[in-house]
């Protein structure tokens, strides 16, 4: 069984926190399904994701974890270092099941057991067997470099028997995802965060890549400055109270998408691409800044 995303784990810990006298291995057993090693695992996980488990041995003569503390402030900090670099994600996930946090907008979600594969075969690191796409595709076998979280979440990976051009894989059309007994080695020139911030979102193109340069109007400046559009940027403030924002990047559409929430409120000044793309779409009426 796999804790990845911590599925199993943030449904115990509404157990252990919402029962007044915690949880057994036997009801752990009961309600999940899983055998009683399994079960002694997950109260490993249990206390190793929080500082606030405590255990209390009963007089039916059973040990009970009780999670003791709900405040969000304390779930964070009971992460241990390794887990809380792991995933941002997971943490957001541990506090949205103790109903502390609400990611509201549109989404698309994976399938559960895609996303424990993909998240075991990253910490291996191991070969990934997938169906991608329609759901009778031939199966692909690609080696997991990472994921992009989004509206929708992008496994980065490469499909050896292709090329070694990295690909962006859309998780929500993984419809079946097996792990292999195949361990890879990264390249050592590859990092995540450099790959992504070839991009604006997540769209890759060469072609598109290079300076970017925003003028954001004097009454939208001091609200465009509280965003990091880009992990490159560099903030301009003009005389004039506006405010030049560049980066380089490429994405032009995922840009396009952005800037039209700033309504006329922005100026596109390079690429010609992008100001071509938006020319025409840039409305006076819009009630508020993002």
């Amino acid at each position: 069984m796999s804790f990845a995303m911590a599925q199993d784990l943030l449904r115990l810990a509404q157990m252990a926190a919402s029962r007044r006298g915690g949880v057994s291995l036997e009801g752990i057993c009961t309600v999940f399904d899983v055998s009683h090693r399994t079960a002694q695992r997950m109260t490993e996980a249990l206390d190793v994701a929080f500082g606030n488990v405590t255990t209390v041995d009963a007089e039916d003569r059973r040990r009970y974890w009780r999670l003791d503390a709900r405040p969000p402030e304390r779930l964070l900090a009971g992460l241990t270092p390794r887990d809380a670099t792991r995933s941002e994600a997971d943490a957001e996930a541990v506090l949205a099941s103790l109903s502390q946090v609400m990611r509201p907008g549109s989404t698309v979600a994976p399938s559960p057991g895609v996303t424990d594969a993909v998240m075991d075969a990253l910490r291996g690191p191991f070969r990934l067997r997938v169906i991608y796409g329609s759901v009778d595709a031939t199966p692909r076998v690609i080696e997991p470099l990472g994921l992009l979280l989004c509206h929708r979440s992008y496994l980065v990976a490469r499909q050896p028997s292709h090329s070694e051009t990295i690909l962006n894989f859309r998780r929500d059309r993984i419809h079946a995802a097996d792990v292999l007994n195949e361990s890879l080695v990264f390249a050592p020139s590859f990092t995540l965060e450099s790959y992504a911030a070839k991009a604006f979102g997540v769209y890759q193109d060469p072609a598109q890549y290079g300076e970017v340069i925003w003028r954001f109007a004097p009454e939208a400046a001091v609200r465009a400055a509280e965003f990091r559009l880009h992990p490159t940027q560099v903030l301009e403030p003009q005389d004039d109270g506006s405010l030049i924002v560049r980066f380089t990047a490429a994405g032009w559409l995922e840009m396009a998408w952005h800037l039209y929430q700033w309504g006329d409120k922005v100026e596109m000044i390079a690429p010609d691409g992008l100001r071509t793309l938006d020319e025409g779409y840039q409305r006076p009426d819009f009630e508020a800044l993002p």
